[in-house]
């Protein structure tokens, strides 16, 4: 028995710390911008539900289609899952993207926008501000360029929308990651 006792020690520990919950970052501070649809969107009606968030622009010529389509295929595998999570993407660039310019883009994506976001409304100076003191991520629109050099990092946030982790896209696991990390939030 003297044996077995640091064996079942160690498969409680194992056991335990898989069901540990996610550790809470940063909370979010409120905000309402305007979405895809024209009507405001924040904080208000993502509370109670966790979300999950990006930064992007429709006139983008490298990441952004990508990652809008790393969205896109969350948002389908979460759904096929059962799990109840909202999709945020901020639009870095909300000069030109105007509700009309992100409803056609998000059109390319997806068919269900009942749960997923695309935010504009703000300044460009708001905007670098928010990503930067609420995100920790960068923004930067230099005045020679249309394009905008942003962070291409999803985030899990919880119903109160602190965040719970980041993720990136290039890693091969990461939908995996997320998905279980959201069932434990849940």
């Amino acid at each position: 028995m003297k044996r077995l006792t640091p064996f079942i020690l160690l498969i409680v520990l194992l056991l335990s710390s898989c069901s540990e919950p996610l550790e809470r970052g940063k909370k979010v501070r409120d905000f309402t911008f305007i979405d895809q649809n024209g009507e405001p969107y924040g904080t208000e009606q993502l509370a109670g539900t966790p979300w999950i968030a990006d930064f992007i622009f429709t006139s983008c010529t490298t990441i952004c289609p990508t990652l809008t389509s790393e969205m896109a295929s969350l948002q389908k595998m979460l759904k096929e899952e059962g799990l109840d999570v909202q999709f945020v993407s901020f639009s870095v660039d909300s000069e030109v993207d105007e509700p009309a310019v992100l409803k056609k883009y998000i059109s390319n994506f997806t068919d269900d926008e009942s749960d997923w976001h695309l935010l504009t409304g703000y300044s460009q100076s708001e905007l670098e501000a928010f990503a930067r003191e609420e995100f920790q991520t960068f923004v930067l629109k230099h005045d020679s360029s249309n394009q905008v050099v942003h962070g291409t990092n999803f985030y899990l946030m919880d119903s109160e929308s602190y965040i719970l982790k980041e993720y990136n896209f290039s890693n091969e696991m990461y939908k995996e990651e997320l998905r279980k990390d959201l069932k434990r939030i849940k």
